[in-house]
């Protein structure tokens, strides 16, 4: 689904791939690099992300395009998970090969079977020299094509894991106190 309003509003849906944080002036900021369910790249930027970002998460945006830099660039005006699709799950897989043609091929196995899928460009600078490598994959199927769309170092993945594991344990814990104090209350 992608709409526009005139040229200055964008809404798409699609699967967030990669965070990417930095500071731009001063303040944190993140880089969103999303698949729309068409297979299109599209890059979004974000001062404050609203929800818990982490790689594989389908999404609904609505991006706004600010001139205030040297380039123009989409900052998300809105952005809410989609809960009727599934998720993404970054899988263990051991690249064992890059053939660079005309368009990329990667080689390796997961989960026992093998697989050779094209890749685009930038992702060839995340896969390591030496092979071979086991990394975190998340692969996109369109149609009948299965397609590599974004790779994550262990080490990036296990801290997603941990940040969306320890969210999660807060906010049990903020909603358990919540439930305590209303109790409480409520008897009084």
């Amino acid at each position: 689904m992608e709409m526009a309003s005139g040229d200055e509003l964008i809404e798409f849906e699609g699967y967030l791939v990669s965070i990417t944080p930095r500071i731009r002036r001063g303040l944190p900021e993140y880089a969103l690099k999303i698949i729309t369910f068409g297979g299109e790249s599209k890059t979004v930027y974000t001062r404050e992300p609203k929800i818990l970002l982490k790689p594989g998460l389908p999404i609904h945006v609505k991006a706004v395009l600010s001139r205030q830099s040297e380039k123009p660039r989409w900052m998300i005006d809105e952005i809410r998970i989609l809960k009727n699709v599934e998720t993404l799950e970054p899988r263990p897989a051991i690249i064992e090969e890059i053939v660079k043609g005309v368009y990329p091929i990667v080689s390796g196995k997961q989960e026992n079977k093998i697989f050779s899928v094209p890749v685009e460009e930038d992702l060839l600078s995340k896969i390591p020299e030496k092979l071979p490598e086991k990394i975190y994959c998340i692969f996109l199927e369109k149609s009948s094509q299965i397609k590599l769309v974004e790779v994550l170092h262990e080490k990036e993945y296990r801290i997603f894991d941990r940040i969306a594991k320890l969210i999660s344990e807060l906010d049990k814990e903020s909603s358990d106190s919540d439930r305590a104090v209303k109790e409480y209350l409520r008897r009084l």
